[in-house]
Order: structure tokens, then sequence, then C-alpha cells
């Protein structure tokens, strides 16, 4: 029966046995053989919170590991060393799988890893080789999207050092990356630009460099960094890998405002790429430093836009939108300016700089605000007795001096609409009852006629009242008339004889087997007879 004790490096070469106590074995009677794996594996738990720095590892006692059940001997490899666990090993995830596939890297390919297939491979000791992205979606992806799954696959490759971080402050090195590495605007060739070398060469120093990694000519991520402050922006191509090398080497994400790249001109401009993690540039005359001024640095030319001034604050900036002039053309403000210092003219709907002469032009229920320029052309009239500029439609001319006014500031004389100044003067001044006696004598008149419309309606719709009841009871007689007539031809008797002028009934049908039909006498006879009666 197989058993397993605890080994502890005695030297370098040197493993050696040890007891529970943590003694070189034998010890007195302190035990150091263990029945089973998962005893031994248990004891070295409790052996490493006594000595966590100490390297133990489970061992096979005397026996052959082929003498062994298969999963023993599959813990066994990773116990002394022999399996490298992948870095998702201790996982729950993995770990509810683990002893049914002991997944490790593989000693037979590089970046792969291996595994048990099953219990008969197992006993077989044969382990199925496949590369990592596909074991992971293969049996967990339930557990894992494709970008966890990437990154573990990121992990393994940084775990196996198949990638090397390269850091370079070289221009041509820098250059090279950038043209042959992943995509990008500033991943064209140096003719493809109007700057007079490749933009990204001066990332070159003193403050600023490029990671990457995989080769100069066909990289396979890369990154802008800060070296001296440990930070990174943003990472083109093959993301995990290199932020996974990067935050191992200690660097964080963050800005590079406040670095220094170099200062290369063209003609009236710097040569400057679009800078992902900082602001505009400032010029100290020896560098360019990022964030610190407004040399721009988003065109994508190689050229650096020239900075921009606000012709109404003479204030650098970026220009926010137009603000018209009264005389033609317009001009380009600033956010502060155009949202503190212009107002919107609602004839045209353009905004114009406040020092422009607005008017406001009232309505009956609202006002607006507009040019001065714009008033007749907007429809307003200026009222010279209220100093008011007011709509057209509120307003009318008086027709003695032919200014304008509002409608209720004028008075209908005989057809003619006045203003006071130019109504009749009173007929005798100084009878203050008779000022202006003809305009209340014409008030009087029009009252007069109200009241006889009104009475006039009054006896009208009286009429009509009338009329419809003498209808309504000319329709009842008739009424009475028919039902009348009707019930008299049911009750007279019938002999069989036929008056004169009436038909004979043709043979064998007797006259009793038809009934009386009443004709009813028209409405029109009916009155007749009953206005006659």
């Amino acid at each position: 029966m197989a058993q397993f004790q605890i080994l502890s490096p005695y030297s370098a070469s040197d493993w050696r046995p040890v007891t529970i106590e943590f003694n070189y074995a034998p010890h007195g009677d302190q035990q150091y053989v263990w029945s089973s794996f998962e005893d031994a594996q248990a004891a070295l738990q409790r052996l490493v919170e006594r000595a966590p720095d100490v390297g133990f590892r489970v061992a096979l006692v005397g026996a052959e590991i082929g003498d062994l059940d298969w999963q023993i001997r599959e813990k066994l490899r990773f116990a002394d060393g022999t399996y490298q666990p992948t870095p998702w090993h201790d996982e729950p995830w993995y770990q509810s799988k683990h002893e049914a596939h002991f997944c490790h890297v593989s000693m037979e390919q590089a970046g792969k890893i291996a595994f048990t297939e099953n219990a008969a491979k197992g006993a077989m000791d044969r382990q199925l080789v496949m590369s990592p992205g596909r074991y992971l979606n293969r049996f967990f992806c339930e557990h894992l999207d494709n970008n966890a799954i990437e990154g573990w696959c990121a992990r393994l490759s940084v775990q196996l050092q198949e990638d090397t971080l390269k850091i370079t402050q070289d221009a041509d090195e820098i250059e090279d990356v950038y043209v042959g590495g992943p995509s990008s605007c500033m991943a064209h060739t140096a003719c493809g630009f109007d700057s007079s070398c490749h933009p990204t060469r001066v990332y070159a120093g003193p403050d600023t460099a490029l990671a990457y990694i995989g080769s100069r000519e066909d990289a396979k991520a890369r990154s802008v960094i800060w070296p001296s402050r440990k930070i990174y922006t943003r990472i083109y191509g093959d993301v995990s890998r290199l932020t996974l090398l990067l935050e191992g080497a200690g660097y964080t994400e963050g800005s590079l405002n406040g670095a220094r790249i170099r200062r290369i001109e063209d003609d009236d401009h710097f040569v400057v790429p679009y800078i992902d993690a900082g602001g505009d540039l400032a010029d100290d005359g020896e560098y360019l430093v990022i964030g610190h001024g407004s040399i721009s640095c988003e065109s994508t030319t190689g050229l650096a836009n020239d900075p921009w001034y606000c012709p109404h604050c003479d204030s650098d900036g970026s220009p926010y939108d137009s603000v018209y002039l009264s005389g033609g053309g317009y001009e380009e403000w600033c956010y502060s300016c155009f949202h503190n210092h212009s107002s919107f003219c609602e004839h045209n709907e353009c905004h114009y700089s406040d020092d422009e002469n607005f008017i406001t032009v009232y309505a009956d229920d609202s006002s607006h605000s507009i040019i001065e320029e714009d008033a007749v052309a907007f429809g307003a009239v200026y009222l010279e007795d209220r100093c008011q500029w007011w709509i057209s439609r509120c307003c009318r001319q008086c027709d003695g001096s032919g200014g304008w006014f509002h409608m209720e500031d004028l008075t209908e004389y005989h057809g003619e609409w006045l203003s006071d100044d130019h109504l009749p003067e009173p007929f005798d001044d100084d009878d203050t009852s008779c000022a202006n006696a003809h305009i209340l004598a014409y008030r009087q008149f029009h009252d007069e006629m109200a009241a006889i419309h009104a009475d006039v309606a009054k006896w009208q719709a009286a009429g009509e009242r009338a009329r419809a009841a003498r209808l309504e009871r000319e329709r009842d007689e008739a009424e009475r008339l028919r039902r009348e007539a009707l019930r008299h031809d049911v009750d007279k008797p019938h002999d069989g004889s036929c008056s004169p002028g009436e038909n004979h009934l043709s043979p064998g049908i007797p006259g009793s087997r038809f009934p009386a039909i009443a004709m009813t006498a028209p409405l029109s006879s009916a009155a007749a007879s009953q206005a006659g009666a």
C-alpha cells in the first residue's frame, strides 16, 4: 500500500522528509508518514501555516509512481513541480473540474496547456494538448465571456514569458513600431502626414517613451508611457498582454499632462501627433509641454493647429458658436462670450452682440426681442404716445394724423378712427357737462339702437314660439280626425250590395272576406274642414 511523506528543501538539490512538528524525520515518535495523499496534503497545509516561506511538497514513499491510482499520480506531479499550474488553477469555476482534468502548462508544446480528457485516458497516462483559449471556451464558456478568456490567455502568456516588455526613446524605433504595428490614425508612413517628419518622433524623450511587445517591425501592442512616473496611456493592439506586462512593471494608467516632448518646428507650425491622454501644448522654448498651453494636439495631419483667439474677449480657446453683425458678416465667439454677451433676435433667429440695438416688440399676449433695423420686416410699428414698439395687428393709424396708435387708444367717430388730439372740439368749453357732447350723443345713439335690436330679437323669438304652437295644434287635430274615420269604417255593417260607382266583386269571392280600408283625408283638407266648421 502506498505511503506518503512531506519533503522540505535541505539544500538546492537535496529534499528531506520532515515530521508533523517540522523536524527532520525520523524524530522520536512524531509522525512523518501518511497513508493517503489527502492526509499528507492536510498535514502539509498545517506546516505551511507555521513556516510559510518553506517550499514543502508531498512525495511518495518507496513505491513507483506507476503503481498509484492515476488521480494520485497527477496530484503528486503538481506537488513535486512536474506540472506547472495555469493562471486559473485556483479559480472556483476551474477547481470544480480540477480532479477530472488536472489542467497544467504543456511540457510538449510551448504556449499550450495539457489536461486529462477522461478517466480511461488518465489510467493510460495520456494527456490532451490544446490551446488555452480553446480549452477555456470548450469547458467554461458558461463562466467566462470572450473578454475574460482573452484575459486568462494573456496571463498565461505573461506567465510563460512569451512576450518581453520593450521600452524605447529612440525616434527611429518609435516610428517603425507605429508604422508596422497596430492600426490607428498615427500608424501611417511619414509621407501620409503634412509634417516634415513622422509626428510620433516627438515621443523620443525627454519625458515620454514608447512601450511595446513583439518585434520592432510587427509590434503586437504599443502604448505611450511616462517612465519616470510609471504612467501608461491608451493601449493599441493586444491590450490584455501589454496591460499585464506594464502593470506587472509597476505602471498605472494615467495622463501625460506635464510631460515634455521634443520640439520640432515645421515652418510656422510644430510637428505634433494626435495625443490621446493629454491636453493642448505649451512651448517653453526647448520642449513642448503637454496640457499646459494652447497648441492643439487634436489634429491627425502631423501639424499642430494654430491657436484660436476669441475676437470679443481676445482670449485663447476654442470657437463655440457664431455671432452675427448687423452690418453683415459674423464672428466665431468662445463659450463664455456667446452666452454672456450676445442676444437672440427672434426675427432672423440669429445671435447678435449685446452692443447692437435691440428692441422689445409687444403684442397683446407676448413680447419679442429683435434687432431694431429688422422692426419693419418683423411687422412692428412705433407708438409715439406709448414710446413702445408694437406688432401692427394690434394697432392702426389715426385717420386724422396718420400716426400709429394702439387700437385701445383710438375712438371711432362717424366711420373714422381718431386719436384724442384729433377728435372735434367740445360744443361748449365753459360747460363741463357738454364736453365732447357730440361723442356722447354718438355713443348714446349706438346704445339706443342696440336696445332696439334687442327688443326686436325678443319679439321675433316670441312670434316663432307662437307659430310653433299653432302648427302643433293643427297636427294634433288632423291626427284626431284620421282616427275617427278609421273607427267609423270598422263599425259600419256590410249587406253585400255595392253603391253606385263601386266595382262588383268577382264571382265566388264573398265581399265580407275583404277588410274595410279607410282612406285618410289629407291634412290640408282636414284642416280646411275644421276651419270652416
